[in-house]
């Protein structure tokens, strides 16, 4: 007859194995900030072509900032 044992092995987490982790939470990390980065780009783009559209075009949307920043 076979002896069938069953055996109860201990793993440990080597450092490798934590340091994947750790790669892999600084990659969402930066895919997050990026998708918030382009999300913020993409609303100032909507912002100033709004402001183009609606101030009459992209020489009088520079006026109107220089007027606002000297103030007259």
């Amino acid at each position: 007859m076979e002896n069938n044992a069953i055996t109860k092995q201990q793993t440990k987490a080597t450092a490798h194995e934590s340091a994947s982790a750790d790669s892999e939470l600084y990659k969402l990390g930066t895919f997050i900030t990026a998708a918030f980065a382009g999300a913020i780009g993409l609303w100032s783009l909507v912002c100033l072509s709004s402001a183009m559209i609606s101030g009459g075009g992209p020489v009088a949307l520079v006026k109107s900032m220089f007027s606002a920043i000297t103030g007259s």
